[in-house]
């Protein structure tokens, strides 16, 4: 059986993870570097909302994920900022549908 589009994604994420964790020191977690790495890489549209490329968020959602405090994103912490990712996409999803019943119904 063929992985479905959702479980192909999951696994690109975790593919994804594992592939800049090896970059440098340990292979099973991120530093703030390879973090940064991976989301200018793979998600510039969510660093360039907001201000996001600013060193100081990425300091800051790196030491809001780091939970055991050990200057390390392992997976488990990794789900935070997935999390904050998804919820970004999802208000992005939600203002182009507004904005699309809006235009459609003249509500501009």
């Amino acid at each position: 059986m063929t992985d479905t589009p959702v479980e192909e994604s999951l696994f690109q994420l975790i593919r994804c993870y594992h592939q800049y964790a090896a970059r440098e020191g340990d292979v099973e977690t991120l530093s703030l570097e390879e973090l940064k790495a991976l989301l200018v890489d793979n998600v510039p549209r969510f660093m360039e909302s907001l201000g996001r490329r600013e060193p100081y968020f990425i300091a800051e959602l790196f030491r809001a994920a780091d939970k055991d405090k050990d200057d390390q994103i392992c997976f488990d912490e990794f789900l935070y900022v997935l999390g904050r990712l998804l919820r970004d996409y999802h208000l992005q999803y939600r203002r182009q549908l507004c904005a699309h019943y809006c235009a459609q119904h003249s509500l501009y």
